[in-house]
């Protein structure tokens, strides 16, 4: 049986001087020792977890606007820079190119590096008392589900990198799960049995997760205003900032999600759609939907469209990172579409505010005969929050998870209507797309996902699950790194 040796490092983690928890700054170090002696430490700990979790390895590039969205063919080859660039070989699925090899290790690395941090948080809280925190209880179970959901599904996210989809993968071994620290050697296991961990772990994090987040004036402060934006919490909820800024978190509805995801990619579709619905009538204290589809009117300030994020990641140079790429004279590889292409998608439905240059989320750039997403554009009317937002599941997709359950009852017009829903709140004509069967209903999944994940990694996803092919050369599954080593 084969075994991965995995070299456990928790990276140092990073205390602060001020009061915001999700702006911590350097300071000053803190061994494994100091770090568990407070209910503070522990609330560093998850924040480290989630800043590499943000990382630019991890969706603070590379499996959002950078890497993923190469392999989904989203980005004019021409500039992608020479043979030399990662980005030129990725493109063209050349993943054992030497120069490609150290991005899929680092992809790899990074996320077995959360995985071991979240397992040593989750090793030790396990055994606190709850006296040790602030809130006592509740925040000690906040931290400890909240580990658990990260655990889940960063073993979710590599799993759909480099192991098959579930009709492909077989029996066959591929990766490894790690649910304990330290452990130097796990066993390799097969899709189905990754599946099996990954569902334990989430519906374990869910069910903690629901004596917090479900608590009477918790609710709260899932509203959009707190989620993202921060501000006053009121009711019965701790004042405490740590309680805010739950949409950067694993939170209740976020860990639902990821479930409604994770059925998704394991076609037991009835669960999925089930999870897809909790999170689409997921109701705050006053009976007030928690999740809505951002205003299109407000696309040109609100480019993250952050009102139906149900989870997302922080980073604040993430604008910065991105000009690196984009049109400036320095940039190794331009990440913008092809002009011609963007007619054309332009040309589907001309309301679509997604790929639409006014009050939209594209900016043509006529003498380069390209068009970037307006998503990472650093521009002076967005708000700091916006600037810093990575999506990572948002309330489109539970459309179109439902729809797809729809469709596979044979209920075409019902699945249509679901991805209405998304198409409506985007500014397309209602009434112009039908489908009559499970091919047409999964081109017109592709053709609208196209246009809402761009910058965001799911496409490719997406075009695995289907098995439709962006190019003839296309391969869904990364290799594993040769010395098959986390670091």
């Amino acid at each position: 049986m084969r075994k991965i040796n995995i070299l456990y490092v928790i990276i140092p983690l990073l205390l602060s001087a001020c009061g915001n928890w999700l702006d911590v700054k350097p300071s000053n170090e803190a061994d494994e020792e100091d770090l568990f002696n407070s209910g503070s430490g522990y609330r560093t700990a998850l924040n480290g977890i989630y800043k590499d979790m943000s990382s630019s390895e991890l969706w603070g590039r590379e499996l959002t606007w950078g890497f993923a969205d190469v392999l989904a063919q989203y980005y004019y080859k021409g500039n992608l820079g020479h043979n030399s660039k990662p980005y030129n070989r990725a493109v063209q699925y050349l993943y054992d190119d030497k120069n490609l090899e150290p991005l899929i290790q680092n992809i790899w690395s990074k996320g077995y590096n959360v995985i071991a941090n979240c397992n040593n948080l989750i090793q030790n809280i396990s055994q606190e008392d709850t006296v040790k925190f602030q809130e006592k209880r509740i925040e000690r179970d906040m931290i400890h589900g909240e580990a658990i959901a990260c655990r889940g599904f960063m073993h979710f996210e590599l799993l759909r990198y480099f192991a098959p989809s579930l009709k492909e993968a077989g029996n066959e071994l591929y990766m490894p799960y790690f649910d304990k620290f330290p452990s130097l050697m796990e066993s390799y296991l097969s899709v189905p049995d990754m599946i099996k961990k990954i569902e334990a772990d989430l519906l374990k994090a869910r069910e903690i997760l629901a004596t917090t987040d479900l608590l009477e004036g918790m609710l709260y402060l899932l509203r959009t205003d707190l989620r993202y934006e921060g501000g006053a919490s009121s009711g019965n909820a701790p004042s405490d900032i740590f309680f805010n800024y739950r949409g950067f978190r694993m939170n209740y509805t976020a860990v639902t999600a990821a479930l409604a995801r994770l059925y998704f990619y394991a076609d037991r579709l009835e669960e999925a759609a089930d999870m897809a619905t909790e999170v689409i009538d997921f109701v705050d204290e006053n009976n007030n939907n928690v999740f809505t589809f951002t205003d299109k009117s407000n696309f040109s300030v609100n480019t993250k469209m952050y009102d139906d994020l149900i989870f997302a990641l922080s980073q604040r140079k993430l604008t910065e990172n991105f000009e690196n790429y984009d049109e400036t004279e320095d940039s190794e590889s331009h990440l913008g579409m092809d002009y011609d292409d963007w007619e054309e998608i332009v040309g589907e439905d001309a309301g679509d505010r997604r790929v639409s240059q006014n009050g939209g989320l594209v900016r043509p750039l006529y003498n380069e005969y390209y068009v970037l997403t307006r998503k990472y554009y650093n521009a002076s009317e967005m708000n700091e929050v916006n600037k810093r937002i990575i999506p990572v599941i948002r309330l489109s997709e539970m459309y179109y998870i439902r729809g797809e359950y729809y469709a596979s009852l044979g209920q075409y017009g019902q699945a249509v209507l679901e991805l209405e829903n998304v198409r409506g709140a985007r500014g397309c004509t209602i009434g112009r797309i039908g489908a009559s069967d499970l091919e047409e209903f999964h081109d017109l999944i592709l053709e609208d996902a196209k246009k809402e994940f761009w910058g965001e990694g799911q496409l490719f996803h997406f075009y695995k699950k289907y098995n439709v092919k962006p190019t003839s050369k296309a391969n869904f599954v990364l290799p594993l790194p040769e010395n098959e080593s986390a670091l």
